[in-house]
């Protein structure tokens, strides 16, 4: 009982994370799960383009701009390099703390999809400012 109640949690917050983007109407695990990682390759392939648009715009139209703009991508790289690495291993966290449970996959999913939407967010957001 306790495992179909996981599932049905697990179900819910897919709904909105997944379903909400592309249409996966399915009750099999494993397809859930092939569908959550379809969504995470999109929302990763949109981060990756929001991060090289900023990468781009930190390059200076004018030799004689005093704004260190090396330094600033230097330290976006570095930033973006720990992020990921953070979003990682929160999500493993996530993942390990639902040990032997059919919805760890779908939870570390969705922990990489939603922590994937924030950062491109923050990225497209910098380059609006």
């Amino acid at each position: 009982m306790k495992k179909l109640s996981c599932l049905g949690t697990a179900l819910l917050l897919m709904s909105g994370i997944v379903f909400a983007q592309e249409p996966c109407r399915t009750r099999n695990t494993a397809e859930i799960n092939q569908c959550a990682q379809q969504a995470l390759e999109r929302k990763d392939r949109e981060l990756n383009a929001a991060y090289q648009t900023l990468l781009k715009s930190l390059e200076p139209a004018d030799k004689a701009d005093a704004i260190d703009y090396a330094g600033a991508r230097r330290l976006l790289q570095q930033a973006q390099r720990a992020w990921v690495q953070f979003r990682d291993n929160d999500c493993r966290a996530k993942y390990m703390l639902k040990a032997g449970g059919t919805v760890r996959d779908i939870v570390a999913l969705g922990c990489q999809i939603e922590h994937t939407e924030q950062r491109t967010k923050q990225l497209r957001d910098w380059l609006k400012a």
